[in-house]
């Protein structure tokens, strides 16, 4: 895939991860010319990334300067590259201690496009209200099997209030069953925060809400859709036709943790 497309996924998925955490009541972002970091706030190595931009100039710094945040938070952290860049840096990594703990697809659909067809159930709607925010809050969080009780701290107004941030609520019968997000970057509709309730899950809500998010990716001009593809959500994506032109390795150290 063109260099370009690549550095604008890129762009995408720290720039997402940066509004989420710099609007959080926890969490913090940090920023230099080398890497970007974003901190939850809570010891969850997942969600504190140390993202190495490209190019990678001097990865023993990057390392440094990860390893001095976080130790100074005295939390968990992963290095996070992208699996083109790794040839230049696995072996700088492994020498100062990280392994790497998992591989995540970076999923694009492009030419962004809408293959969507109405769901017989759902009733998709963007979030207007607080009560909106608030039942979106709980709905991904639990989708997710994270405490809903947390939503607040992470989605929160102020994230909700980004220009280019929209959230989508799906309901069944009345009631909160699924969500997604879109924050879009120039030509890139990142989507984020696709979750279905477990009791709802089978029904081909993920998908339908997913269409949610693509289409306001559309009506903004963007070119194409991303995200980042957990195991149960990739095959509903292939589906879609979202194709996987890179994945985010993920690093770790035992010091870290």
């Amino acid at each position: 895939m063109d260099a370009k497309i690549l550095h604008d996924l890129d762009l995408n998925y720290c720039h997402a991860n940066g509004a989420l955490f710099g609007t959080s009541r926890l969490g913090e972002v940090v920023e230099n010319q080398d890497v970007y970091i974003t901190c939850c706030g809570v010891p969850s190595a997942e969600f504190n990334t140390a993202f190495l931009k490209t190019p990678i100039r001097d990865l023993d710094a990057c390392i440094r300067r990860a390893a001095r945040y976080f130790g100074e938070q005295k939390l968990p952290y992963r290095i996070t590259v992208r699996d083109g860049l790794i040839a230049d840096c696995a072996d700088g990594l492994r020498a100062a201690g990280y392994r790497e703990v998992a591989r995540m697809p970076g999923m694009c659909l492009r030419p962004i496009r809408d293959a969507s067809k109405p769901h017989p159930q759902l009733c998709a709607r963007l979030v207007e209200t607080p009560e909106d925010l608030a039942h979106f809050q709980a709905t991904a969080f639990a989708g997710f099997g994270l405490p809903p009780q947390a939503g607040p701290q992470f989605l929160t107004e102020e994230f909700w209030a980004l220009p280019n941030v929209s959230l989508y609520l799906g309901t069944v019968e009345g009631r909160p069953a699924c969500t997604s997000a879109v924050v879009t970057t120039d030509a890139v509709a990142g989507i984020y925060w696709v979750a279905t309730l477990e009791a709802r899950r089978g029904r081909g809500l993920g998908e339908a809400i997913t269409w949610e998010a693509v289409k306001a990716g559309i009506a903004a001009g963007c070119e194409l859709a991303s995200l980042q593809a957990s195991a149960l959500g990739r095959p509903v994506y292939e589906r879609m036709g979202f194709e996987t032109p890179l994945h985010y390795v993920h690093f770790e150290t035992d010091s870290a943790q």
